[in-house]
């Protein structure tokens, strides 16, 4: 058995742990509650970007905008967003396994990244063709700091460099749920802009889906090439930021549940080190008492 004093090492060793992770569980707690509410309150704006998007791309005939074409998939994108830091449970390993599966699905066609995030950066950088990344995105994003992201997709596709681009992330469900999500973003259809619409919806249980199906006509002034020019792009740039804001919502609060979860590992090992210690110590005791009875006895005698 361990001595007391190497007990009392690691009981304080424990306690100095404790003590790191139950301040970033608190730093987490407060970055957390920041990007929920930044990704709760761009939820509806998104909804509304992604239900312009699905009627637009249905009246619109896919010749007026590269965004709408559909083109044969022989090569592909996938833009993976995970964190710049770890100690955030498993999620980041689960969107590199996510991708992972969607690269081995796909082994006959080219694949290119965009990464977001250390984390996925490294996991792929020696693996696959990595195009671009972006690290450092603030806790609270702007809108600014996704700009390049979706402008960058956007110019590639356009010119012809990718056939299909797909987001993996994670949905931010709540605080102890978060959810890997995969989403073809380029071209746009109507199918998967309904899906990325009811999701929301889903994620807001006291409100019935109310996805636009009526029929609106537009009319396009100057021409419908012009004015897609600027909309499309511009709701891209929307759809971008808050798959942003999802997985950084995602992020805090993963990290901050398991902070939690390691704070509360650390009191439970320091409680069966002190017994374990309390054990030694009293053991300690006796072997001492009985040594001393013995040396009076073998006196007496």
């Amino acid at each position: 058995m361990s001595s007391t004093r190497d007990i009392k090492r690691r009981i304080q060793s424990v306690k100095n742990t404790q003590q790191i992770t139950k301040a970033m569980e608190m730093v987490a707690a407060s970055k957390m509650r920041k990007s929920q509410k930044a990704a709760l309150v761009a939820r509806p704006y998104a909804e509304r970007a992604l239900e312009i998007l699905v009627n637009v791309s249905q009246k619109t005939e896919p010749r007026n905008h590269s965004l709408l074409e559909k083109r044969e998939v022989k090569r592909i994108c996938l833009l993976v967003v995970t964190s710049d830091k770890g100690l955030c449970g498993g999620l980041n390993n689960f969107v590199l396994r996510k991708t992972e599966r969607i690269i081995n699905l796909n082994k006959d066609k080219e694949i290119a990244l965009v990464t977001v995030g250390k984390k996925s950066r490294d996991a792929f950088k020696k693996k696959y063709n990595i195009i671009a990344e972006f690290t450092g995105i603030g806790d609270t994003v702007e809108l600014l700091e996704t700009t390049p992201i979706s402008r960058l997709i956007i110019k590639d596709y356009s010119r012809g460099k990718f056939d299909q681009v797909i987001a993996v992330y994670t949905n931010f469900v709540s605080t102890l749920v978060q959810k890997v999500a995969c989403r073809q973003i380029l071209p746009i259809t109507r199918r998967n802009l309904e899906e990325i619409i009811e999701e929301i919806e889903e994620m807001k249980p006291d409100v019935k889906p109310e996805i636009s199906t009526n029929e609106i006509e537009y009319q396009f002034e100057p021409s419908p090439r012009e004015v897609l020019e600027k909309l499309l792009p511009a709701l891209l740039e929307i759809q971008t930021f808050h798959i942003i804001l999802e997985s950084n919502a995602s992020e805090h609060s993963a990290r901050m549940v398991a902070m939690k979860n390691a704070s509360e590992s650390a009191k439970d090992m320091i409680e069966d080190l002190s017994l374990t210690y309390n054990y030694a110590r009293q053991q300690g005791i006796t072997n001492q008492i009985t040594e001393i009875s013995a040396g009076v006895a073998a006196m007496e005698d």
